[in-house]
């Protein structure tokens, strides 16, 4: 890893640090999708739901050894204007695009295809976002779901979905808040 992305990843748990609230990610999570994005070689990423940027920094570095590109979503302007702060300070801030907008009119106007998606919204929208963004994903692709522990109850239509569809591998990983991974099988 670039020294100076480490740097900045730091720089930004310290954040949550002096503001007395525990991290909204836990660094495990960056990591286990970092290294979840560099297994599958994905070249095309997608984060729905920037937030601050940080899974987006983990998710950079992973494109970067593939060669590839992340495209990522923020539907509130204040951490919009965060990340992209945040983003811009990233050794790999020519493979980041962020964009700013209603979630629900931006996802319908990607143009795919995505080997690798990063759920990160309301868990209320998470089904709506993962059916809206299916064929947009290539076989063999992954869509992971962040916080399916902590959101369980919240997100059990789409956990439902993902294990019961035909054509889907899907698994609940217990790091950090909980991360569905579902596998489109080719």
């Amino acid at each position: 890893m670039d020294p100076r992305l480490g740097d900045l990843l730091r720089e930004v748990e310290m954040v949550a640090g002096k503001a007395k609230e525990p991290p909204r990610v836990a660094r495990e999570a960056g990591q286990f999708l970092n290294v979840l994005a560099k297994l599958t070689r994905a070249t095309r990423l997608l984060e729905v739901g920037t937030h601050d940027g940080y899974l987006t920094l983990w998710l950079a570095e992973a494109a970067a050894a593939a060669d590839g590109r992340v495209t990522t979503l923020e539907g509130d302007v204040w951490q919009a204007e965060v990340a992209k702060k945040v983003l811009g300070r990233s050794p790999h801030t020519e493979r980041i695009e962020l964009r700013h907008g209603e979630l629900t009119d931006l996802v319908p106007l990607l143009e795919g295809p995505f080997d690798f998606v990063l759920l990160d919204v309301n868990a209320a929208q998470a089904l709506h976002h993962f059916r809206t963004l299916f064929e947009s994903v290539t076989s063999g692709g992954v869509i992971c779901c962040n916080n399916a522990i902590a959101h369980a109850t919240a997100l059990v239509d789409y956990l439902a979905y993902v294990h019961e569809r035909p054509g889907l591998q899907s698994v609940l990983v217990p790091v950090g808040e909980g991360i569905e991974v579902t596998y489109k099988v080719p």
